[in-house]
């Protein structure tokens, strides 16, 4: 026991460097692996919301040649009206136009970086406004889109079992993707009196409008704000 005791007083400045030395060794390793950890988890971060963006501008270039697409069928909307309460003369021309009053458009986008990103967990986005921002955008935003969108469908689909038959030659006439084609009334003149007709087309024509200014409107903007801020965020973590 003395010989112990003896020769733990002669090295024990050593043994205590030799359990510091152990101490900051494991400290270093433990420093050393987080920050490999972070790394890796900031790289995952980064291609996500790189995803994201990608995405959101491939939606966006949707979002904005659909508003092109309704303020042609708006257009089309309003000319017919007019003739119609106008007494304005049917020319063959006007078939083009017409074809474009009752248009099924859908908005063509994908959430998969958004989903990816939920399967890892949220928390994985560092910065919480913008994990806030992407929430809003693809589960409320994109949602109560798609409700709206799906209720103008059902309207147009309406039209076109219900309105059009007895009255034009046949609907549907998309014969090319960009909705070029005819719709031919059977008598144009009748139209000028048909109630139920006038009622439609009017309606159709303030639902397209408000679609326009209110749903689609504010997609675009949350759309476009997304991108800003997504552009803003990965320069900070680059």
């Amino acid at each position: 026991m003395k010989r112990i005791l003896s020769a733990l007083k002669e090295k024990w400045p050593e043994y205590i460097l030799e359990i510091i030395v152990l101490v900051i060794g494991i400290f270093i390793a433990f420093e050393l692996n987080n920050y490999g950890e972070n790394q890796k988890r900031k790289k995952e971060e980064i291609e996500i919301l790189k995803g994201c963006r990608a995405e959101l501008k491939t939606d966006l270039k949707d979002i904005n040649l659909n508003i092109n697409d309704f303020k042609r069928s708006l257009f089309a909307l309003e000319t017919f009206i007019d003739l119609l309460e106008n007494d304005g003369q049917y020319h063959d021309s006007l078939a083009a136009l017409f074809n474009y009053t009752l248009l099924p458009i859908h908005f063509v986008h994908s959430t998969s970086a958004f989903e990816t990103l939920k399967s890892k967990g949220l928390d994985i986005i560092s910065n919480p406004d913008i994990r806030t921002k992407l929430v809003k955008v693809y589960d409320s935003q994109y949602d109560f889109f798609l409700q709206a969108e799906s209720e103008e469908l059902d309207e147009v689909h309406y039209g076109l079992r219900h309105i059009l038959p007895g009255r034009f030659e046949s609907g549907f006439n998309f014969p090319k993707s960009n909705f070029e084609g005819e719709l031919i009334p059977l008598d144009f003149e009748a139209l000028k009196s048909d109630i139920e007709f006038l009622y439609f087309l009017k309606t159709h024509r303030n639902r397209t409008q408000s679609y326009l200014d209110y749903f689609y409107a504010n997609l675009k903007e949350d759309v476009e704000t997304m991108i800003s801020d997504l552009d803003t965020e990965l320069k900070r973590l680059e």
